[in-house]
């Protein structure tokens, strides 16, 4: 797999810390290179930090990138600019988002390239949702954007909340402009993404899933299972597969 990164210099060298026989990272030296590489298919994926370029400099990779059906994998930190662009580009697919210098140990940077052959629940679900963002204020768009990147989550609502620096109120009304059901509908789905993966792919035990991906108890998993999906989280294997489980969480978030 030959992987063309177009990121700062210490970001492209964690990110080649984590690579595995057969990958084989290269470095776009700018938008032009980067857009050149895609077209003549020199690389078989993209790893990017939108804040590394302008915004001529994006749309040119950005239409390199739609033209040659190439998967990307954002690494960023994620400020304002970075998830502007996020949600900017989220017409062109499902991209993974890993969150530099607080959730890129190896292990999850090696998983998120074995996933750019076919994205992940929370990629698929963030490109059906993130068109809702663009209306969103800078820090709710950033935080809201945060959710389906970053390994912990805020256990309740009032945590998300309190990162955007707005008044509960204020951040539902935004959602709702969105047309978003509102910020608790949406931590829920953001979490219960994170579940097909362990849970149906790999076969881990319920109760265990449920603390990995912070459900303080049981019970709260299989509620909004039940609630969002339908089914107990023991048969969501049985009714759905990757993409439909995250295009029906997708539709229990629109207002």
């Amino acid at each position: 797999m030959k992987i063309l990164a177009l990121l700062p210099d210490n970001a492209r060298t964690v990110l080649e810390r984590s690579l595995r026989d057969g990958q084989r990272l290269s470095r776009a030296t700018g938008a032009e290179s980067a857009a050149s590489a895609l077209l003549e298919r020199r690389c078989d994926a993209l790893v990017l930090d939108p804040e590394m370029l302008d915004a001529d400099d994006f749309e040119v990779v950005m239409r390199a990138l739609s033209a040659s059906g190439v998967p990307m994998m954002i690494y960023t930190a994620l400020g304002p600019l970075a998830a502007r662009r996020i949600v900017e580009a989220v017409d062109l697919g499902a991209r993974e988002l890993v969150l530099r210098g607080s959730d890129d140990a190896p292990e999850l940077l090696q998983r998120r390239l074995a996933e750019l052959v076919a994205p992940s629940a929370p990629a698929v679900l963030l490109s059906q949702t993130a068109s809702h963002f663009r209306a969103f204020p800078q820090q709710l768009q950033t935080v809201s954007v945060s959710l389906f990147g970053r390994t912990t989550l805020p256990r309740w609502v009032n945590g998300l909340v309190k990162e955007t620096g707005l008044a509960r109120r204020t951040v539902d009304r935004w959602m709702h402009k969105g047309g978003l059901t509102g910020a608790a509908r949406l931590l829920d789905a953001a979490r219960l993404a994170r579940v097909w993966e362990p849970l149906v792919e790999h076969g881990v035990g319920v109760e265990e899933v449920a603390a990995r991906c912070g459900y303080t108890r049981l019970r709260l998993l299989t509620a909004h299972t039940r609630r969002m999906m339908g089914v107990a989280p023991h048969e969501l294997r049985n009714h759905y597969t990757r993409v439909t489980f995250s295009t029906r969480l997708a539709e229990s978030l629109r207002d």
